[in-house]
């Protein structure tokens, strides 16, 4: 049987969501990206629980696949933030019950289940105090990473909207030797 503990430490524990930040970080990386335009990942990602010093990934093939991947972890982290609320809510509601309920019996068998029950959800909770705030964070840094990249590379983009192109591979701005 699963306690109200071990469902609260399922939910609290972010580390798919973090390894899923790590992974947009080194996409990121490996795309070449100016940092300060995914700082907001950086920042998501050690929000959810890791710290991606050494991420790595494949390049993103353009810029809307590295938003939809953003969106994808906001979905995520969407989807935990109401399971949150939902056993939040419930445990709560379960501690207030077995607490009225000690309050009513005499019992001593119900007494001690009902302690049990309240000392379960308590501990739920706790363990889920932490999680509202790292979910709370990493959206809210992922949910800045767009405007970053926007503003980084207007020039670019506005570039592009009115018809034109990018050098290849864009590398006579770092005077590299464009390849063939």
């Amino acid at each position: 049987m699963t306690t109200w503990t071990g469902h609260a430490e399922t939910l609290a524990d972010t580390t798919a969501l973090a390894a899923q930040a790590e992974h947009l970080t080194g996409r990121c990386r490996a795309t070449g990206l100016d940092p300060r335009t995914y700082a907001g990942i950086i920042a998501a990602t050690i929000a959810l629980g890791a710290y991606p010093v050494n991420a790595t990934g494949t390049p993103w093939p353009q810029d809307r696949d590295l938003i939809e991947g953003i969106c994808d972890l906001l979905d995520d982290i969407a989807d935990r933030w109401h399971d949150y609320i939902r056993l939040r809510h419930a445990a709560a509601t379960e501690r207030a019950r077995a607490r009225a309920h000690l309050n009513a019996t005499s019992n001593p068998h119900d007494k001690e289940y009902l302690q049990a029950v309240v000392a379960d959800c308590t501990t739920a909770l706790d363990v889920l105090a932490p999680l509202a705030g790292r979910l709370r964070a990493a959206s809210a840094r992922l949910n800045d990473t767009p405007e970053q990249l926007g503003e980084t590379y207007a020039a670019v983009y506005d570039l592009v909207a009115r018809g034109g192109q990018m050098p290849r591979n864009g590398r006579w701005i770092t005077g590299e030797d464009p390849s063939c």
